[in-house]
């Protein structure tokens, strides 16, 4: 079975890759992909921050073909951070896959929403004034821990939690590496600490090497969340060892919370009510004149005998 895929990239390269040729707008093609810019006109140019990637996939089912067509983006969308050295970002975006003999397609729709802050009340202020007494922890953990929360990223946030833990206690390292490890195995307990940075005498295996040494690893690969087990790791650890009082809260949900990556998510079944195509950009247009639940030029499907087996 063929399918259409249209999926949005976003970024702050401005694609003008054969504009000069007067014909058609800007566009390439690689690994049986079309990269084009989100919005160009002839007049203004390039009028949003976003890519449409496109392309036809021969495969038995949609999740075979998303799989082919990820894989793809996969190699060819980190390049383009480099060469155009600026922001460019596909997995958090919405993206559509037809089936070519049906009349539904699939949608997982994804935009941006405003962040919902966190309070800082009194206790905090108490627990503020505690570690600015405090000398246990050096200042270096405190940059680390703050340039983790403000980047988004799972490898580049762990590699930051890391970097701060090592802070936390790197004036063992030098003296005695049998205390380093016990404080390491204070902080995190025995089984987290194995994980993130071995044993004595054999870290090769541990996250902290890997993430150092060019493998590269994703929320996915183990099974386990390391950025929220760290990250409840340390608060207990603040508020049990240096503050001795439970003044920073343990139980806030999405923890480091950031003015970007934050996302409203939906996947369902979609038609058009009419003549219009069934592709992203006019899909997300729809939403965009109406709202996700007043759609005027499509419908969503929640017909068994067409979405099964899709």
């Amino acid at each position: 079975m063929i399918y259409e895929i249209h999926q949005r990239i976003e970024t702050l390269a401005r694609n003008t890759v054969g504009i000069l040729d007067g014909n058609q707008p800007a566009s390439f093609s690689l690994l049986n992909i079309k990269f084009s810019h989100w919005d160009f006109t002839w007049r203004d140019g390039e009028t949003q921050d976003h890519w449409l990637a496109s392309s036809n996939v021969e495969a038995s089912t949609v999740d075979e073909a998303y799989r082919q067509f990820s894989a793809k983006l996969a190699k060819i969308v980190p390049k383009i951070a480099l060469i155009s050295q600026c922001y460019v970002q596909h997995l958090a975006q919405s993206f559509l896959i037809h089936r070519t003999d049906s009349p539904v397609a699939f949608v997982k729709y994804r935009v941006e929403k405003k962040c919902v802050g966190l309070m800082f009340r009194e206790q905090h202020l108490k627990a503020l004034g505690l570690l600015l007494e405090h000398s246990e922890a050096p200042e270096e953990f405190y940059y680390y821990w703050n340039d983790a929360v403000n980047t988004v990223g799972y490898s580049s946030k762990l590699l930051l939690m890391l970097s701060a833990i090592e802070a936390l206690v790197k004036v063992l390292a030098d003296k005695d590496k049998e205390e380093y490890y016990k404080k390491l195995e204070l902080i995190l307990v025995l089984d987290l600490k194995t994980d993130l940075f071995g044993v004595k005498g054999n870290s090769d295996n541990a996250l902290r090497n890997r993430l150092v040494h060019g493998e590269y690893f994703n929320g996915g690969d183990s099974g386990k969340d390391y950025f929220d087990l760290i990250h409840k790791k340390i608060i207990s650890y603040f508020n049990d060892v240096v503050l001795k009082e439970k003044l920073i809260s343990q139980d806030i949900v999405r923890p480091q919370r950031h003015f970007s990556g934050n996302t409203e998510e939906g996947a369902f079944y979609i038609r058009s009510k009419g003549s219009q195509q069934l592709n992203l950009k006019d899909f997300l247009s729809d939403v965009n004149k109406t709202d996700l639940y007043n759609l005027t030029d499509y419908e969503f499907v929640y017909d068994d005998v067409l979405t099964a087996n899709y």
